[in-house]
């Protein structure tokens, strides 16, 4: 039996030197991922190691042109081997299958194309699929394919545990909690037009009144829209909490101590379209008095992602606490959650899965999403 080692700066790179040196017999005995270079180990570039090993019995493949062939050793007669050279060679015998597909998928993938061993491509696909951003899902599946042994990449439930778990660590929750007694939270909620963001604030403004026993007051600078002003009044009166109409900034600090007793002050404002420069200034202007305020962006799951990206950074003028998600009930694709929340680092408060008022919105389970992102997409 042969054993070496293997250094690229990638799998792919990796396991085709595997292949050109030991042949298609050779199996993956470990693999890790370390940094080279650098000052004391950091500003490093990152390698991959390979440990691959051979039966010796086998043919080694012909030299190639810029390729160095180890020395043949010479071959020790079965009786002499030992105990472990024994189960190695078992497991070389199991794994010789597995590494020929991988190998044979190098060889045929085109340059620019993503190979994977079969069922983290299969994983990968459904990622892709779930309109997980390509190169997270990349990102998802190396880490997997590194943490998990090779004796274990044939068993899909195992990928897909250790892919979910890669998920999970991906998203942060962070609702409203009132963790002292006499705790108080103003929160206003942001976003463009048509996400959802009134019937949010009836929502939470329900939860906290009935059901958490909280004194709730909700105000609101969205004085563009009648219609807007006349839907919040109305779930006010139901909940029979007080509404403050703001129409200036100086209006909205008077009402946010008016009612300096609350526990809760829920503001709504106007939907604004990020690429408004003149918009957000005026938001910018009503909220950036009031320093106690925080400030949730609401965002529409059924939103393509790259219009999720350019609403995230016109609204990152404002100081972002948190994430909402809202229409989770009108999109069988979940990417877009993972995909924004792995690039601000924020942590979600809350999704939305239908207009009803206070029913429809809960808590995110990263569990729960990591599953939704690997079932099979219903198209």
């Amino acid at each position: 039996m042969k054993i070496r080692r293997f250094v690229a700066n990638d799998m792919q790179e990796a396991l085709a030197k595997v292949k050109s040196v030991m042949g298609n017999d050779a199996i993956i005995l470990q693999t890790r991922r370390f940094r080279e270079g650098g000052l004391l180990g950091l500003f490093g570039h990152y390698m991959v190691e390979v440990t691959a090993a051979v039966d010796e019995d086998v043919r080694p493949p012909k030299p190639q042109a810029n390729l160095s062939v180890p020395p043949v050793n010479a071959i020790a007669s079965a009786a002499s081997k030992t105990a472990v050279e024994m189960d190695v060679k078992k497991e070389i015998n199991e794994l010789k299958a597995l590494l020929g597909e991988m190998l044979d998928d190098l060889e045929n993938s085109t340059a620019t194309a993503i190979t994977y061993p079969k069922n983290f491509q299969r994983i990968y696909k459904i990622l892709i699929e779930n309109e997980v951003e390509e190169k997270l899902a990349r990102k998802i599946i190396s880490d997997a394919l590194e943490s998990i042994t090779p004796s274990l990449w044939q068993d899909y439930d195992e990928i897909s545990r250790t892919v979910a778990k890669l998920i999970v660590e991906r998203i942060r929750t962070r609702p409203i909690v009132f963790k002292k007694g006499n705790e108080k939270k103003r929160i206003a909620l942001v976003g463009p037009t048509g996400v959802g963001k009134t019937t949010t604030i009836a929502k939470l403004a329900a939860i906290f009144a009935i059901l958490e026993k909280k004194r709730v007051a909700l105000a609101t600078v969205d004085t563009y829209r009648i219609a807007a002003v006349d839907q919040l009044k109305t779930y006010a009166d139901i909940i029979s909490v007080p509404l403050e109409v703001a129409y200036t900034p100086g209006e909205l600090e008077d009402a946010l101590k008016k009612h300096q007793d609350k526990d809760l002050i829920l503001i709504d404002t106007a939907g604004r379209s990020p690429l408004n420069e003149l918009q957000m200034t005026e938001l910018k202007s009503f909220l950036e008095p009031c320093s106690d305020v925080e400030i949730f962006l609401v965002l529409g799951a059924t939103t393509k992602y790259a219009d999720l990206m350019e609403t995230v950074m016109r609204f990152s003028q404002l100081p972002i606490k948190q994430l909402v998600f809202t229409k989770l009930d009108e999109t069988q694709h979940y990417g877009a959650i993972l995909n924004i929340v792995s690039k601000t680092r924020k942590a979600v408060a809350y999704i939305t899965t239908g207009q009803n008022v206070p029913d429809d919105i809960e808590v995110p389970d990263p569990d729960k999403i990591a599953k939704l992102l690997l079932q099979v997409s219903k198209r």
